[in-house]
């Protein structure tokens, strides 16, 4: 059990520390030894790091399966079809999100970017809205904020929100 634990927080740090084929390498031999949600999680985001966004569903895919109730697998699977310009799926997975943790600042942000993405300037700024009522001190929130106003041409209030975003 101890030697697992210690190939786990290994592969971790070599994960953090960007050295993210390495960690790879031994998320692979642990699942060898037993599936876990948590191990199929890192495999997938470290696949999402390294933009191989096929394989990181794949693997963002098994940790669902395992344990519905992961918020980070959901939100970066969501990230992954935003990659791909599949901003509905992304939606549907940032919704989930929400669902499982309704103060899930990420998961708010990215669901905002997403319908900006697709247009929906109203659902988006309800959206950034929610992630200023979480935490009203976040830069990227504003920014974020900012873009959409901007192609909204309300040229004013982006301004503030940028200003905003520059003062945090």
């Amino acid at each position: 059990m101890e030697n697992k634990e210690k190939k786990f927080n290994l592969a971790k740090e070599l994960h953090q520390s960007g050295k993210i084929a390495e960690a790879q390498e031994i998320y692979l031999d642990l699942l060898k030894e037993q599936e876990n949600d948590k191990l199929y999680f890192l495999l997938g985001t470290s696949y999402l790091q390294l933009k191989q966004f096929d394989k990181a569903i794949e693997y963002l895919n098994r940790s669902i399966e395992i344990n519905p109730n992961l918020p980070n697998s959901y939100n970066n699977r969501g990230i992954v079809f935003s990659e791909l310009k599949k901003f509905e799926k992304a939606i549907i997975d940032y919704d989930k999100v929400i669902s499982l943790n309704p103060k899930f600042l990420e998961a708010h942000l990215n669901k905002g970017i997403s319908l900006k993405n697709l247009k929906k300037y109203n659902e988006a700024k309800k959206s950034f809205e929610i992630c200023i009522e979480i935490d009203s001190l976040n830069p990227k929130i504003y920014h974020n904020l900012g873009n959409l106003l901007k192609e909204c041409k309300d040229f004013k209030g982006a301004k503030q929100a940028y200003e905003k975003a520059i003062e945090l």
